[in-house]
């Protein structure tokens, strides 16, 4: 009997793998790569290990084959996924690279697209999402960019993209939701019942229920109590409830939400009782829902943003009904017993709306000192809007130092661009949030994107007003080119006047493309950081690399050797984990040998 060649194996590897099998796919490859390092048996044990749910190893795997293969969409596509499911905000710039270097690549523009809608940015997912539509017709594809551009405001033309050959629109969720986003609450709710005929789902009869509320109140009313007699389904219970107390029947819709809480007690429920309560004038059975529900959401803690939102609705129940010192000692003692920051800020905004700032001022703090980040925010808030733009400053300033996560840095841009919180006039703070922008601006959402142009805009007006021309125009220009498709807080025209207006008062220009501004020369004269410093590596990883660097190889045993364990592997992950996400060239891996695998240094 002929034995099986390396041929034949690599093609049982394939086969294995196109089957699911990925962990008996693996172990082939594993055998063919003591011996070979074949880049297609890399590429197909690294997609294996992400497969097995193996996302450190293969991050480790994907990581080497770009060095290796820099031009593969593929590779930079799974690199991509493999980040995403460890929740690195690196996995957009892989996505991003896959996507320049093959804008075909349906796979990797599909799992971009996902990418990108679960960060609900639907302004960076509308070209990708037009690119897939106009390679193929997969409905998956196309219901997507219906719901993005119903998203981003584009309403008809999302009807008329539902409305386009080869989809079946009469059984799509997305084509009703257009028509209604268009305001054709009749014709969507037509589609709805006929499609709800077929098929008795409840989703689609919630669809139908909801149009024809917009389209008829009283026949929606009629049609809603019909169903609820002989069904308990709680979305529509839920939608229903809400209707009627829109349109005040405040009598039904306690009724209905009791119902409802007989299904689920969720504390929006509660809330919803709470509300009905107030506008049935029940003072009483209020007070009373209110506060249990509040000391039970402190007992758990299990949705600090929910907690915040039930204490707020609690404070102007308060407000409006119990005034003087009543409403006050009853607050305190139902809310600022518990020092977390849900209950701090609201205590802080219960004193604000009483006038009393210095009391407001005191919880503010606490709050910050509790939660940097969500208490900072509204402390920052709270000092810009009572003048203290100092103080406002310093707090911002050190929370930009603190925060790690683009989508934390976001939410602190979000709070400085935004024209009513007075922080853009606070010329050391937009320069810093520029500075830290820029450190990420691979990884940024159409969202941050736009808090950049923002600043940078804001940026550009300073130093127009300080008659530096140069920087204006170079702040211009860096402006316009991270401005997202779609922007809506500021637009080309903002940038393209300011720069005319600068060219206007120059008296000798000076191009501003082909020069550093002098400011961001003296920046980058700053010394260099030490490999170490700028990796903050451990004492055991700078052992490794003090070793690297005087033999430039080492085997795994060479590393046991050296560090007296046998964890080397884990070691090595992430330390060149570590290298990759600062994009510092440090250690690679080049194969296995009889010792285990083999490290090359590769710095400088």
């Amino acid at each position: 009997m002929t034995p099986s060649s390396p041929d034949d194996h690599q093609k049982e590897a394939f086969r294995l793998f196109e089957n699911g099998r990925y962990l008996e796919s693996l172990e082939i490859c594993n055998r063919l790569l003591e011996k070979n390092r074949e880049p297609a048996l890399d590429v197909l044990a690294a997609t294996n290990l992400y497969y097995l749910g193996q996302l450190e190893e293969a991050e480790v795997y994907f990581r080497d084959l770009v060095q290796k293969m820099p031009d593969s969409s593929y590779v930079h596509s799974y690199l991509a996924k493999v980040l995403e499911g460890r929740g690195d905000d690196h996995a957009i710039a892989e996505y991003a690279s896959a996507i320049r270097l093959d804008p075909d690549n349906q796979d990797a523009l599909r799992s971009y697209a996902e990418y990108l809608l679960s960060r609900r940015d639907f302004r960076g997912a509308l070209p990708v999402l037009k690119r897939l539509a106009g390679l193929g017709n997969n409905p998956g594809d196309r219901a997507s960019l219906v719901r993005v551009l119903i998203e981003t405001g584009a309403a008809k033309e999302a009807r008329a993209t539902a409305l386009l050959p080869g989809w079946d629109h009469d059984h799509s969720r997305e084509y009703i939701d257009a028509l209604c986003a268009t305001g054709d609450y009749r014709t969507a709710a037509a589609a709805a019942l006929s499609w709800y005929e077929e098929t008795h789902d409840p989703p689609i009869l919630r669809l139908y229920l909801d149009a024809l509320s917009h389209d008829d109140l009283p026949s929606s009313l009629a049609a809603y109590a019909s169903y609820l007699k002989d069904h308990t389904d709680p979305d529509i219970l839920l939608d229903y409830t809400l209707l009627l107390e829109a349109n005040r029947e405040y009598l039904r819709a306690l009724a209905a939400v009791k119902k409802l809480l007989r299904l689920s007690d969720r504390p929006p429920y509660r809330l919803i009782e709470c509300e009905i309560y107030v506008a049935l004038g029940d003072q009483k059975n209020a007070l009373l829902a209110f506060e249990h529900l509040i000391r039970e959401e402190l007992s758990t803690k299990n949705d600090l943003t929910e907690l915040g939102t039930i204490i707020h609705e609690y404070r102007n129940y308060l407000q409006e009904h119990c005034t003087g010192d009543q409403g006050v000692s009853r607050f305190l003692e139902v809310v600022a017993q518990d020092p977390n920051v849900a209950s701090l800020l609201e205590t802080a905004g219960f004193y604000e709306a009483r006038g009393n700032l210095a009391d407001a001022r005191s919880w503010y703090y606490r709050a910050y000192r509790t939660d940097y980040l969500n208490g900072g925010l509204s402390y920052a808030r709270f000092l810009s809007g009572t003048g203290d733009e100092r103080e406002s400053e310093k707090v911002m300033l050190y929370i930009l130092s603190q925060v790690k996560k683009t989508t934390d840095l976001g939410r602190v841009a979000g709070v400085i661009t935004d024209k009513n919180s007075g922080m853009l006039r606070m010329k050391r703070l937009v320069t810093r949030l520029i500075r830290h922008l820029n450190e990420k601006r691979l990884l940024l959402s159409s969202h941050e994107k736009e808090y950049l142009a923002i600043a940078l805009h804001r940026a550009a007006t300073i130093a127009l007003d300080e008659a530096d021309y140069e920087e204006c125009k170079y702040d211009c220009l860096c402006g316009i080119d991270v401005l997202p498709a779609h922007s809506m807080g500021i637009c080309l025209d903002n940038f393209v006047r300011l720069f005319q207006e600068c060219k206007d008062r120059t008296i000798a220009e000076q191009p501003a493309m082909h020069a550093v501004p002098v400011k961001q020369q003296i920046r980058a004269q700053q010394p260099v950081q030490l490999i170490s410093d700028q990796l903050e590596l451990t004492g055991t990883e700078q052992k490794i690399i003090g070793f690297l660097r005087s033999y430039r190889k080492a085997t795994e045993m060479d590393l046991r050797k050296l560090l007296g364990t046998r964890r080397v592997t884990g070691i090595m992950n992430r330390l060149i984990r570590k290298a990759s996400d600062r994009r510092i060239m440090l250690v690679e891996k080049k194969g296995m040998s009889a010792d285990g695998e083999v490290y090359e240094y590769t710095g400088t």
